[in-house]
């Protein structure tokens, strides 16, 4: 993975109407360009750039990519429209360019309860991203859920994470406290202003996905110019559907002093906590 980084400049509210880098409105990371016996190939728009280089994704529009191409398998092969996309766990086996990648995915399992989907992301004919993500059937159990409170969003007048790149153009952050270039903990609110998938509208573990991939970035303690701590994996729960378009990421890195260290975040949307993230980090001195 590339290890120079980008500079940390402003990065405030972003509207809708966002001019991509090729200098049109952008509406989705991922364009589908064919589908040939389950194998899609789609192309990456340049809003998918991480903050590491500007031809490496953020890891969340490929991760949320596979979810969106599980969750339709899922819906293909089974015929059912009662799965709901609850848990991804994502391995990045090497960097993701910005360029066309393809998806494949099997399912693993299916059962009257729950369903499996391995998903892998390839690009130029070598993997880069592996994922396995579970879909639960839905069932009322509101009788046992403690009853939500009332729904309450962000504040508008909250700044942004004061630093931008590519995938951080495209989201509109709203930081309660700390941000990119404020090492610590953070607790920021983020809403895409994009689809994962042009055409299909974002569901929850895909909003989920995309938004807690940020969270080692949020909550990085290290120094940006002088530290990579990139994560190698990224695992997402979700205990109920996400509510609205807004999650709270409330996030903090543990360093160990063997090279690794540990970010974990609690997600939350409008009624508050919904899930949990975890990814594990490389810790080593940037490459000059």
């Amino acid at each position: 993975m590339c290890r120079t980084p980008l500079p940390a400049p402003s990065v405030g509210h972003v509207p809708h109407d966002r001019v991509n880098y090729r200098g049109r409105v952008a509406d989705a990371y991922f364009a589908l360009i064919d589908e040939i016996a389950g194998v899609a190939t789609y192309r990456a728009d340049p809003a998918t750039g991480g903050p590491w280089s500007p031809g490496h994704q953020h890891g969340g529009p490929p991760s949320a990519l596979l979810v969106h191409a599980a969750e339709r398998l899922a819906a293909r092969e089974t015929g059912r429209d009662d799965l709901l996309a609850l848990r991804c766990a994502a391995e990045f086996v090497g960097p993701v360019p910005v360029a066309d990648v393809t998806t494949e995915t099997r399912v693993v399992r299916a059962a009257r309860t729950a369903v499996l989907i391995d998903a892998v992301l390839s690009a130029a004919g070598r993997e880069c991203l592996h994922a396995r993500i579970w879909l639960v059937r839905r069932a009322d159990t509101t009788a046992i859920a403690p009853e939500p409170p009332p729904a309450s969003g962000p504040p508008s007048d909250l700044p942004g994470l004061g630093a931008t790149f590519p995938y951080g153009d495209s989201i509109e952050w709203r930081a309660v406290r700390g941000g990119l270039a404020e090492p610590g903990p953070g607790l920021v609110w983020a809403r895409p202003t994009m689809q994962v998938a042009r055409g299909s509208e974002l569901t929850g573990l895909q909003r989920a996905t995309l938004i807690g991939d940020s969270a080692s970035g949020i909550s990085s303690e290290l120094d940006w110019s002088v530290w990579s701590f990139l994560n190698v994996d990224l695992d997402v729960h979700l205990a109920r559907p996400v509510v609205g378009e807004w999650l709270l990421l409330d996030a903090a890195t543990q360093l160990g002093p063997s090279g690794a260290a540990l970010a974990r975040a609690t997600i939350s949307d409008v009624l508050g906590p919904v899930g949990a993230t975890a990814q594990t980090l490389v810790v080593e001195p940037l490459r000059r």
